[in-house]
Protein backbone atom coordinates (compact mmCIF):
# COMPACT_ATOMS: atom_id res chain seq x y z
CA UNK A 1 0.00 0.00 0.00
CA UNK A 2 1.59 2.81 -1.09
CA UNK A 3 0.29 6.28 1.08
CA UNK A 4 0.55 9.90 0.10
CA UNK A 5 1.62 12.13 2.76
CA UNK A 6 1.42 15.91 2.49
CA UNK A 7 4.09 17.63 4.30
CA UNK A 8 3.91 21.51 5.44
CA UNK A 9 7.06 23.01 4.80
CA UNK A 10 8.12 25.75 6.37
CA UNK A 11 8.01 28.60 3.81
CA UNK A 12 11.43 30.46 3.45
CA UNK A 13 12.06 33.86 1.79
CA UNK A 14 15.35 35.83 0.86
CA UNK A 15 15.78 39.67 1.93
CA UNK A 16 13.59 40.87 -1.12
CA UNK A 17 10.61 38.47 -0.68
CA UNK A 18 10.48 39.41 3.39
CA UNK A 19 10.76 42.69 2.72
CA UNK A 20 7.56 42.82 -0.02
CA UNK A 21 5.94 40.27 3.01
CA UNK A 22 6.60 43.25 5.35
CA UNK A 23 5.83 46.03 3.15
CA UNK A 24 9.12 47.44 3.92
CA UNK A 25 12.16 48.71 1.48
CA UNK A 26 15.11 45.71 1.32
CA UNK A 27 17.53 48.57 2.85
CA UNK A 28 15.18 48.32 6.11
CA UNK A 29 15.26 44.57 5.96
CA UNK A 30 19.06 44.64 6.63
CA UNK A 31 18.71 47.50 9.16
CA UNK A 32 16.66 45.14 10.94
CA UNK A 33 18.66 42.52 10.61
CA UNK A 34 22.33 44.34 11.83
CA UNK A 35 20.21 45.55 14.71
CA UNK A 36 19.19 41.83 15.51
CA UNK A 37 15.41 42.94 15.33
CA UNK A 38 14.00 40.30 13.83
CA UNK A 39 14.06 36.50 13.39
CA UNK A 40 16.78 35.70 10.65
CA UNK A 41 18.78 32.39 9.47
CA UNK A 42 21.97 32.40 7.48
CA UNK A 43 22.84 29.79 4.67
CA UNK A 44 26.33 30.71 4.00
CA UNK A 45 25.85 34.32 3.21
CA UNK A 46 22.61 33.78 2.49
CA UNK A 47 19.96 35.94 4.76
CA UNK A 48 16.68 33.69 5.50
CA UNK A 49 13.73 34.27 6.64
CA UNK A 50 10.82 32.03 8.25
CA UNK A 51 7.39 33.27 7.10
CA UNK A 52 5.49 32.14 11.03
CA UNK A 53 8.39 33.42 12.69
CA UNK A 54 7.63 37.00 10.65
CA UNK A 55 4.26 36.94 11.31
CA UNK A 56 4.61 36.59 14.92
CA UNK A 57 6.88 39.05 14.83
CA UNK A 58 4.71 41.66 13.81
CA UNK A 59 1.97 40.73 16.13
CA UNK A 60 1.66 43.06 19.34
CA UNK A 61 4.18 42.09 22.12
CA UNK A 62 1.37 41.01 24.58
CA UNK A 63 -0.12 38.98 22.02
CA UNK A 64 2.94 37.02 21.37
CA UNK A 65 3.59 36.75 25.69
CA UNK A 66 -0.30 34.86 25.44
CA UNK A 67 0.88 32.20 23.10
CA UNK A 68 3.83 31.15 24.57
CA UNK A 69 2.60 30.79 27.86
Amino acid sequence: MNETRTAIRPRLMNVKEAAEFLRVAPKTVYGFVSQRRIPYRKAGRRLLFLESELVLWTQPAERKRRMHA
